[in-house]
């Protein structure tokens, strides 16, 4: 019997030894307390992944000596290597922005927003390239209907993950995008809008990204005087109509 329970002791010292560890935290921008969104942080030993959520938080696998790489576009890089200390609490990330004096707003025949997409791209291709997971199909029997259950084979927990993040990236693509279009310094220029005011009115007045992609440059000019008139129009506390989303 002692030597069942010894046993049963090796057993749950090894199993614990073998656990997974995490290193986690938060991602801020640098002498800033702004949470950053969506930051890649790569384990590039272990070859994991992770982004941060909207609160800026991450948690990835690691383990001491682990080397992991924090990244963002419009943000220089930041390299560590896991020390113990790191893995006993919350390891909080700041990410230096990256200045860019001889930028202008176009390269040939490309925008900042079409170099900030590519760049997205290029940070987050270990989301994007690495295809769709595959769905569960219907399957007709004789009379009834069946599931193919070996179309699970593909659809991990991992592989769903991902595909979770890559439609989170696609939606702050298009909200990239709006911005684009719809920018604070254009608005601005057209209303004479300041700070607050801005604010209100660039969130009361917030095209669709559908909307966006059809409208030629007069069409927003055209949407952001008539918003303005109806933002005029209506007091403080009351809200105005929605902006067309189509």
């Amino acid at each position: 019997m002692r030597y069942a329970y010894t046993f049963i002791l090796f057993l749950l010292i090894s199993h614990g030894g073998s656990a997974q560890t995490f290193l986690t935290g938060k991602v801020r921008k640098k002498e800033s307390t702004e949470y950053l969104v969506s930051v890649s942080i790569q384990n590039i030993t272990q070859r994991k992944y992770d982004l941060s959520d909207e609160r800026g938080n991450y948690q990835i696998p690691a383990k001491e000596g682990d080397q992991l790489a924090f990244s963002s576009v419009g943000y220089r890089t930041d390299t560590l290597i896991v020390t113990p200390v790191m893995l006993a609490g919350d390891c909080p990330i700041f990410l230096e922005p990256r200045v860019e004096t001889l930028r202008s707003f176009q390269v040939g025949s490309l925008s900042n927003y079409q170099l900030d997409s590519m760049a997205r791209r290029e940070e987050y291709k270990w989301i994007y390239e690495h295809g769709n997971v595959q769905r569960v199909e219907k399957e007709r029997k004789g009379d009834g209907v069946g599931i193919s259950l070996d179309l699970f084979r593909n659809a991990s927990r991992k592989d769903m993950d991902r595909e979770k993040l890559k439609k989170r990236l696609i939606r702050e693509e298009q909200e990239h995008y709006i911005d684009y279009r719809y920018s604070r310094e254009y608005v601005s220029r057209l209303t004479h809008l300041k700070g607050d005011s801005l604010q209100k009115f660039m969130e009361q007045f917030r095209p669709s990204y559908d909307y966006t992609r059809k409208a030629a440059t007069v069409d927003i000019l055209i949407f952001v005087n008539d918003s303005y008139k109806t933002f005029r129009s209506y007091p403080a506390q009351n809200s105005p109509p929605s902006p067309p989303k189509e």
